[in-house]
């Protein structure tokens, strides 16, 4: 992997600058933004933990830790976590790196490592879009995750797992090639590329060197939802696809999670369409446009006009090829909110890409007649077969 880090699109000093205007002012806990270590708790902590950290500091009963933004160093933003006890008075105070973990149009999320010995923790609020009107608020998201585990293949490039594995009170920063998504998570390993830029093939390129389905499966390295397989083909607590290269079959490295028709998860409605984000894979394979590539629409280097990673406008893109079809522009936008017309475990994610419609013009998974009493998507069937198979 290429080692420089030319664009740090993680690091405390990247974080935008509007949630850290809020920081204090509007946080919803008194102390600051909690480290979440428990699931469901206010202070982020169930009870009472005793937190041995890496300078030797042992704290015995702590209830709660929280970070708080503390100022400006020069040009670099300070932040500081705070450790109380269960009465609330505070025990200790240490500088700490936030990283800014979720970047997204919709949704940002931090983290941090205490040196605790267990790795980067997530901060209990993040700040989000209330809705399309693009306000902004800080939300409780409550995930008790240990970010090298659960997230990091899609956030950083070239994460070192060893690295952090002998030693996991490194920071993001330190077991990483790069703070954030860059070139070679597309385009594979690439030092050989930065060696002799103008020689040839010595990195993928996508469009001209993988298949359609090729294409799709490096791009849902990513947009897909489930767990990691290890070598054998048994899952593993990782929730993300850390050895996948270009050119891969994804499901060699991670297993979907269930459908249940009819009755539904919370993340898949009960027709099998996505109720969350970055499920886009599932959403393809069993929608009408399986044979066209993620970026036949999307354009993964800039955004549009609207921030999305789109090479037009919704109405643009659609009108290519179905010009004239549709009445409106708000017509067209509606025919991928896969939460129209419905409730509950029918709801599916407000952006769909199944392009199915019942005979409400509703958007769906599987007609409720291609229901299987397994509970399999398609392409876990003995018989299913991928382009380049055929």
């Amino acid at each position: 992997m290429v080692t420089s880090h030319p664009n740090k699109t993680g690091d405390a000093n990247n974080i935008r600058q509007e949630p850290v205007d809020t920081w204090q002012t509007e946080m919803l806990n008194e102390f600051g933004n909690p480290v979440v270590f428990d699931e469901n708790e206010e202070t982020g902590i169930e009870g009472t933990r005793d937190i041995e950290l890496q300078d030797g500091t042992s704290l015995q009963g702590v209830g709660g830790v929280y970070v708080v933004f503390d100022g400006l160093s020069g040009e670099d933003r300070v932040f500081v976590a705070n450790f109380y006890n269960e009465a609330q008075e505070l025990v200790h105070s240490m500088k700490v790196d936030v990283f800014h973990v979720g970047a997204g149009v919709r949704r940002q999320a931090f983290a941090v490592n205490l040196g605790d010995g267990y790795g980067t923790r997530m901060l209990k609020y993040q700040y989000s879009f209330v809705d399309w009107s693009h306000n902004y608020e800080w939300r409780d998201r409550n995930q008790a995750r240990i970010f090298e585990v659960n997230c990091i293949a899609c956030h950083v490039t070239g994460f070192d797992l060893p690295k952090w594995e002998a030693d996991k009170n490194l920071t993001i920063a330190e077991t990483t090639a790069n703070l954030g998504v860059g070139c070679e998570n597309c385009h594979g390993p690439g030092s050989n590329h930065a060696a002799n830029p103008m020689g040839e093939n010595l990195i993928v390129n996508p469009t001209v060197h993988l298949t359609v389905d090729q294409q799709i499966h490096n791009c849902s390295q990513c947009h897909i939802r489930g767990t990691t397989l290890d070598e054998h083909g048994e899952t593993t607590p990782r929730q993300d696809n850390l050895n996948f290269r270009p050119g891969d079959n994804v499901l060699d490295f991670f297993r979907p999670m269930e459908v249940k028709f009819g009755e539904g998860t919370s993340r898949v409605a009960t027709d099998g369409k996505a109720r969350a984000s970055r499920q886009q894979f599932m959403d393809h394979y069993i929608g009408t446009k399986s044979w066209m590539a993620c970026t036949d629409c999307h354009s993964v280097h800039e955004n549009n006009n609207e921030g999305k990673l789109l090479h037009g406008t919704v109405e643009e893109l659609c009108a290519s090829c179905h010009g004239g079809q549709y009445g409106s522009t708000e017509d067209i936008r509606e025919l991928i909110d896969g939460m129209r017309g419905f409730e509950g475990n029918d709801r599916g994610w407000y952006q769909n890409h199944t392009y199915k419609f019942d005979d409400e013009c509703r958007v769906i998974g599987f007609p409720e007649t291609e229901w299987n009493e397994e509970n399999k998507w398609p392409w876990q069937f003995e018989d299913w077969k991928w382009d380049w198979e055929q």
